[in-house]
């Protein structure tokens, strides 16, 4: 299991990212080394879980279990070299939510810089699951 990183709160944030929270889209703000720093409330209902139950804890919680390592060591490096993109997931993206449910998603990663530190806000919508996903789930096409 993942380390939970010291509670954080609104006030630690700088503005540049206190802003964010009352935006209508699903965004998470993860800081530099991955630590959930503000969730929105439409992040909160696509992903099930509360902000105060997230803040502080690894981004990763929201990564299905299989892929989570995986993520954690691909993070670092990829935040430092990309600008504005879409996250790079694999064919079927996904976040998995505290209840064990999968959610299918697409996120698109803007990094912010404020008061000489990085974060990531990671911008997610859910998306229609494949053909394929369906049938891998045994779902009905």
């Amino acid at each position: 299991m993942l380390a939970p990183h010291s509670p954080m709160s609104l006030f630690d944030l700088p503005p540049a990212i206190t802003k964010l929270e009352d935006s209508d889209e699903a965004i998470v703000v993860v800081q530099g080394e991955g630590a959930v720093a503000l969730m929105t409330k439409a992040a909160e209902e696509l992903f099930g879980v509360s902000s105060e139950d997230m803040v502080g804890e690894f981004v990763e919680m929201l990564v299905p279990e299989k892929k989570r390592w995986d993520h954690q060591a691909y993070r670092p490096g990829s935040l430092a070299e990309r600008p504005d993109r879409d996250m790079d997931a694999g064919p079927f993206p996904e976040a998995e939510r505290p209840d064990g449910t999968s959610v299918p998603i697409a996120a698109r990663l803007e990094p912010v810089s404020a008061d000489g530190e990085l974060y990531v806000a990671v911008h997610v919508a859910e998306r229609e699951r494949t053909p394929e996903e369906q049938e891998a789930a045994g779902e009905e096409t």
